[in-house]
């Protein structure tokens, strides 16, 4: 499906990038690594609403996408799943607000209570998509304030991408039930002790020296994509 609002010519395939990165694997490693180390510096805090969620996608893709934190202006769908048309999306986005409101944060919740009220709150903002692109990223960043802000500590490492992907699906056809197992899953075990859950029923955290390899070619790719883009410019 050709995107000439958002896409490259002459395809429109692709996304416009600040980089003009006109083939879809490249513009995937640049944008998932810029994105990365934007996460390691820590996403804007907010009041779970639009606002808050908006400035977390700003923060995560600015350095890819000039129109990183706006809402999108044409109907989406992928994989056979319509989100929400976009004259809803405000209105969406504030019936998930009032219900995290109404829900004192899901403060003083159990891990099973959080896990299923956060499944339904992150499967339905799922369905909203108020992006273009990377609302599973940003909705990643918004569940985890949530579990913070709730008291419960959560690793998204835990989470697997093809899990989640079909969590997400499920959701936007009205069954949370997938989504709230991956994010009961994800629940560190200073939370999951409370319900009973044994720490070997989970998946083992990224090592240390993953990590550190990860975030320095992160980084190394970051300063060079910035050197080339000043060169550019000069």
């Amino acid at each position: 499906m050709s995107d000439p609002v958002y896409c490259l010519p002459p395809d429109h395939k692709v996304l416009r990038n600040k980089f003009d990165i006109s083939d879809q694997e490249g513009l995937d490693t640049v944008e998932r690594e810029l994105s990365t180390s934007r996460i390691r510096q820590g996403c804007p805090e907010g009041d779970f609403d639009l606002k808050h969620l908006q400035s977390i996608h700003h923060h995560l893709f600015q350095d890819t996408y000039e129109w990183a934190g706006e809402v999108r202006t044409l109907e989406i769908s992928k994989g056979g799943s319509q989100f929400m048309p976009r004259r809803f999306i405000e209105n969406g986005m504030n019936d998930i607000h009032g219900r995290i409101i109404s829900a004192n944060y899901l403060q003083g919740t159990s891990p099973s209570e959080f896990s299923e009220q956060a499944g339904e709150l992150i499967g339905d903002l799922n369905h909203v998509h108020p992006f273009r692109e990377g609302n599973g990223r940003t909705q990643m960043q918004f569940l985890q304030q949530l579990s913070e802000k709730a008291g419960h500590k959560i690793d998204l490492c835990k989470i697997d991408k093809e899990q989640w992907i079909d969590a997400s699906i499920s959701s936007n056809r009205g069954d949370h039930s997938k989504m709230q197992d991956c994010i009961q899953g994800a629940l560190e075990q200073n939370s999951l002790e409370r319900d009973g859950v044994d720490d070997g029923q989970l998946r083992p955290q990224i090592s240390a020296e993953r990590y550190k390899e990860t975030l320095r070619q992160s980084q190394n790719r970051t300063a060079q994509l910035q050197q080339s883009k000043d060169q550019d410019i000069d």
